[in-house]
């Protein structure tokens, strides 16, 4: 499997402890207003897996796309442990 290595690219593909291939990737967030930056994760091995979501704490689409270009695997399947899936 190829992965994107840290601080490459805006979106990252990475393995859960399952062996199950996800994409994250930062979208949203705008300046001033209340939506917040979100990194979502998309399954890559199984289309019925519902998408999933986490806000950034920072808010800032920037901020977080270099926070997740900087996250290790370990940091990225934490992270999905604790998203919420996409309604």
């Amino acid at each position: 499997m190829m992965t994107t290595s840290p601080g490459s690219a805006a979106s990252r593909e990475f393995m859960d402890d399952g062996m199950i291939r996800w994409e994250a990737y930062v979208s949203g967030g705008q300046p001033n207003t209340p939506a917040a930056a979100r990194i979502y994760f998309v399954c890559l091995d199984d289309v019925f897996e519902r998408p999933r979501w986490v806000s950034h704490d920072s808010r800032s689409v920037p901020e977080a796309t270099r926070a997740l270009a900087a996250m290790s695997e370990a940091d990225l399947v934490a992270l999905l442990q604790e998203s919420t899936l996409l309604e």
